[in-house]
């Protein structure tokens, strides 16, 4: 591997066989030759962004039980984010709920202490993903007697569900894995602008209701927001309430969600947030970039770029972390100037996040900055293996965006000395 000495020569990472074209060979090697021919001593992506944010990526506890993954996830990462593992859906034990003696809802804790461990046995601090979410939370979870056909249980009923699931997740870290978890999204997505999808709260804000339209998606049926059917609007306060009340004293609470840049949904964002801070319920806010190679404007004083997005949030004075950063490109494609493309989209974002953080004197309190997903045989939607979207190719080869992501950080170094 040509990458800053990096021990990325993996075997068993993706194809048996790694084979590079001339053009994405060509081009990773001009770029690389950008970065080594530096004076700085860095040599890994965290070292390159030490002293400003923690770089993260969304893995899996399969992905750090392999030893190569886990060696290129060490060396590279000092944040990681369970892509899965840790939301409702795959912690909420149906059948235990149903024999449970107090009706309380019960969890699957094998499959939380396979997440805790891994990280603790990677040495790697842990992005509590995610508490609260409208999607990938069963139906049952809301139902009477956890059977989705005899209808919904009343708002004391969940309330009681609510605190107890968040009680047992957090007092389970807490108890047993001290210090892997620092920081957790408390409610994920849960602001909708999208017409004949929300209501607006009594708070000015408008909340997800029976999604209709969706981002880019039109659904067949509603989507229900089972936890405004039955608790109404104050779940998302209750929550961060139960968090706030059972996490570590040192776990940051965060709210995360996407489009966080579209100036409508940005309003009713920072109105709710804001009502939050006001109750010291939050610490910081998760921003999923949603980019493109094209759009929106990255470092642009334009309304709607990211530039003004994350000095919009950074009045609010809270933390504010990039929690799924990827760059999509054709599937596949091996074509030079694409590649570069997408080198120079991450080169740029990097760059604008370097600057806006407060330690290089920016408004932007920025604590964290994940890439969701490691190479790019990584399945994070289906398991195509034909994704563009990450910093290494499907050998676990670096990427031109690779050194794209790593120069701002390397010149940051050089300027700091």
């Amino acid at each position: 591997c040509a990458a800053l000495g990096l021990a990325l020569c993996l075997t068993g990472c993706g194809q048996s066989e790694q084979k590079e074209t001339k053009n994405q060979s060509t081009t990773a090697a001009v770029t690389s030759s950008a970065v080594t021919d530096s004076k700085s001593d860095v040599k890994t992506l965290k070292e390159a962004f030490d002293g400003d944010f923690k770089v993260g990526v969304a893995t899996t506890s399969g992905y750090l039980s392999e030893e190569d993954r886990v060696a290129q996830i060490k060396e590279n990462f000092n944040s990681v984010t369970m892509e899965n593992e840790m939301k409702p859906e795959s912690l909420l034990d149906w059948e235990g709920s149903e024999k449970s003696q107090d009706g309380m809802p019960a969890i699957k804790e094998e499959t939380l202490e396979k997440a805790l461990k891994a990280a603790r046995e990677a040495g790697i601090p842990l992005r509590g993903h995610t508490l609260v979410w409208y999607s990938q939370t069963p139906e049952w979870f809301f139902s009477q007697k956890y059977d989705p056909s005899k209808g919904y249980v009343d708002k004391a009923t969940m309330k009681k569900r609510m605190e107890s699931y968040i009680k047992q997740v957090l007092t389970y870290c807490k108890e047993n894995y001290p210090g892997v978890v620092y920081a957790w999204d408390v409610v994920n997505e849960c602001v909708c602008t999208d017409a004949g999808s929300y209501i607006e709260t009594k708070g000015g804000w408008k909340l997800r209701a029976d999604t209709k339209k969706d981002n880019d998606f039109t659904h067949e049926q509603a989507v229900q927001n089972y936890w405004y059917t039955t608790m109404g609007e104050n779940y998302v306060e209750k929550a961060f309430s139960f968090a706030r009340k059972y996490a570590d004293n040192d776990v940051k609470l965060f709210y995360n969600d996407y489009n966080v840049f579209m100036e409508e949904k940005m309003d009713n964002i920072y109105k709710m947030v804001e009502q939050l801070k006001e109750k010291g319920l939050i610490d910081g806010i998760g921003l999923q970039p949603t980019v493109g190679i094209d759009w929106p404007e990255l470092d642009s004083e334009n309304d709607g770029s990211f530039r003004k997005c994350l000095e919009t949030y950074a009045k609010l004075g809270l933390e504010l972390q990039v929690t799924e950063l990827n760059f999509r490109i054709e599937d596949g494609t091996t074509d030079e100037e694409l590649l570069q493309r997408q080198s120079d989209r991450y080169e740029e974002m990097m760059r604008l996040l370097v600057e806006e953080d407060t330690q290089s004197g920016g408004p932007c309190n920025i604590t964290s900055v994940t890439v969701f997903g490691i190479c790019d045989d990584y399945p994070l939607y289906g398991d195509d293996f034909r994704q563009n979207l990450y910093l290494y190719d499907k050998n676990c080869q670096p990427k031109p965006c690779y050194y794209g992501f790593i120069k701002p950080g390397i010149e940051a170094v050089n300027n700091k000395k």
